[in-house]
């Protein structure tokens, strides 16, 4: 039997296709909303089994926050985070995934079996222990430190060494030696000539599905 589906995601295109994707393996979509504020309202007269959200909706509450407002009317409720960000971090800001959610990312969903896979997943308890567990892709940002992905999405959004020191209380020189470090830890091929703040923006935007660095 298909589950009942509640589909967050902001843009209209995509939340389309969700809802064909969804409908079309024999699921029965309850609601479709482009921010939380409707997600609650439909989750409140539809009750989904499942709610499937992207992970970053624009301004306001994010798709991790929205998940942890339906856990506390639904506690039973699944929840499948469907983001382009490989490593949540990555949005820069301080993120709680909700328990026992998939995190599914979208550049690695390659079939709609694999949505058809993740919507039961989200369902059973227990079932995932870490933030970026259920069906998603391996991610060079998983062994970096808060302070490294920090550094990384402030190259990303164009700030000088002088910037990145003064946002983060460190002397430039610091910075300096970070952005090397990331260029090591990246595993960036780096020669001569390269620039490695270019070469962090490119690893950057790869792994968040080229999308804008939040500044908050």
């Amino acid at each position: 039997m298909g589950a009942r589906v509640l589909i967050v995601e902001d843009d209209s295109f995509t939340r389309s296709l969700l809802v064909a994707t969804v409908t079309g393996l024999g699921h029965v979509v309850v609601g479709d909303c482009a921010n939380a504020a409707d997600a609650m309202r439909a989750a409140a007269s539809d009750t989904p089994d499942v709610a499937m959200l992207d992970l970053d909706l624009g301004t306001g509450p994010t798709g991790a926050d929205l998940g942890h407002a339906l856990r506390r009317a639904l506690p039973a409720i699944g929840i499948v985070l469907l983001t382009s960000y490989e490593e949540p971090r990555l949005m820069g800001t301080r993120l709680r995934i909700p328990d026992d959610a998939v995190y599914l990312v979208k550049q690695a969903v390659s079939q709609p079996t694999e949505i058809d896979r993740a919507l039961p997943l989200a369902r059973e308890p227990r079932a995932h222990t870490s933030a970026s567990g259920g069906v998603s892709v391996d991610s060079r940002a998983q062994g970096l430190s808060d302070g490294q992905i920090e550094i990384m999405r402030l190259v990303a959004s164009g700030l000088t060494n002088a910037e990145i020191a003064r946002r983060r209380y460190m002397s430039e020189h610091a910075v300096g030696k970070a952005v090397a470090r990331l260029v090591t830890q990246l595993h960036l091929d780096y020669g001569d000539g390269d620039n490695p703040r270019v070469l962090i923006t490119q690893a950057y935007f790869a792994m968040t599905g080229a999308a804008r660095p939040r500044r908050d």
